[in-house]
């Protein structure tokens, strides 16, 4: 493993972000790691800074609209066939099978009731009907799950990009070190997606199809799930 310290990171990316705009040492979407890796010198993907233990390096496209999953799964006192069966709507084309579409965003009650909220005293988000509760994510596995995905210490380097002639360009602009993941951030920062729907063509056309419920999240949001946002660039 790298070891650096974050004043030669520091340094790095300051002399990188004036270097302008770079061509992309890659075609296709992971374009902008690699040449950012290809110019810090750094041939794996993990960096032990002294003040905060091992870092994953990590880069993106500052004008990215693009939305993540962090992760799908039911929520812990009801199952979703209980939620389709209580709270789902017919569907247009198969009516006798009931679906349910619902986003719940800044964990604000939207148009059927849904919303979510934290009870740090519970240590858990809670999944809310018109008030009542539905089911719960604990905090403890949402923390767990995010850094699963994303990880929990992290420098992120984000990009301005254009095209010339077909090739990605890449001006490095900015950069953070990000560390301790705040579940209680989730409802601020992500939407939690209620996705039951129904199979419309295939083998299985006319049965139940769930995706799950899952928390999605702006790419550009990322930032804001740490307790620790240093900028260094």
């Amino acid at each position: 493993m790298q070891k650096r310290t974050l004043t030669q990171i520091k340094k790095a990316l300051q002399e990188l972000s004036k270097k302008g705009w770079i061509k992309s040492n890659r075609s296709h979407n992971t374009g902008i790691g690699k040449t950012l890796e290809d110019y810090l010198g750094i041939t794996e993907n993990n960096i032990a800074l002294p003040d905060f233990g091992v870092m994953e390096l990590k880069s993106q496209r500052l004008n990215t609209l693009s939305m993540m999953t962090l992760f799908t799964k039911s929520p812990e006192g009801i199952t979703n066939a209980e939620i389709r069966k209580r709270f789902g709507y017919p569907d247009p084309e198969f009516p006798k099978i009931k679906i349910l579409h619902q986003t719940i965003s800044d964990g604000k009650r939207n148009g059927m009731g849904f919303q979510a909220t934290i009870d740090e005293k519970q240590g858990k988000l809670l999944i809310l009907k018109k008030g009542k509760l539905l089911g719960y994510y604990s905090l403890a596995f949402l923390r767990k799950k995010a850094i699963e995905k994303i990880g929990d210490g992290l420098i992120l380097v984000r990009a301005e990009t254009k095209k010339i002639r077909g090739h990605e360009y890449f001006h490095y602009k900015d950069a953070y070190v990000l560390k301790e993941i705040d579940p209680t951030k989730f409802l601020a920062h992500s939407k939690y997606d209620i996705r039951l729907g129904v199979y419309h063509s295939g083998k299985n056309a006319g049965k139940p199809h769930d995706h799950g419920s899952a928390f999605r999240l702006t790419e550009k949001s990322l930032p804001l799930l740490f307790k620790i946002q240093k900028k260094i660039l």
